[in-house]
């Protein structure tokens, strides 16, 4: 099973990335003094529990729903990333940072879970079908 392997490696470098994502937003791009610190550790490990839950789900036995959890929240991430730092529309922008992880949980994970694994359903049988 080389291509699970490929799969649970490239989710779990996604899920790198995404909480490598939010340690720079936390580190380099966040604003406050000491009293920010306590903070800015919750909003980390917050933002961190979507990637979190695809790392066991792509080192468990549904691989693929990991990959794609990790793979639509990290695309969702990215997008806030640069609504709120790089081309942000107004002053309410950097609360996006705070509700981003739930919609990341409820919605936008799981959606990407269940895209990936439905491509894979179709291309199995693809391949299934042809040989």
């Amino acid at each position: 099973m080389p291509s699970s392997h490929l799969a649970k490696t490239t989710a779990l470098t996604l899920c790198s990335a995404g909480v490598a994502l939010h340690l720079y937003t936390a580190l380099f791009k966040a604003e406050g003094g000491s009293g920010a610190i306590a903070f800015l550790i919750g909003l980390l490990l917050w933002s961190s529990a979507p990637y979190a839950i695809a790392a066991v789900l792509a080192r468990g036995r549904r691989v693929v729903w990991g990959l794609g959890a990790a793979a639509a929240c990290l695309v969702a991430d990215g997008f806030m990333h640069y609504s709120v730092f790089i081309a942000p529309k107004g002053s309410t922008a950097a609360l996006g940072l705070l509700f981003m992880p739930l919609w990341n949980l409820l919605v936008i994970g799981p959606a990407g879970a269940l895209l990936c694994w439905l491509a894979h359903r179709i291309l199995a049988r693809k391949r299934g079908g042809s040989g």
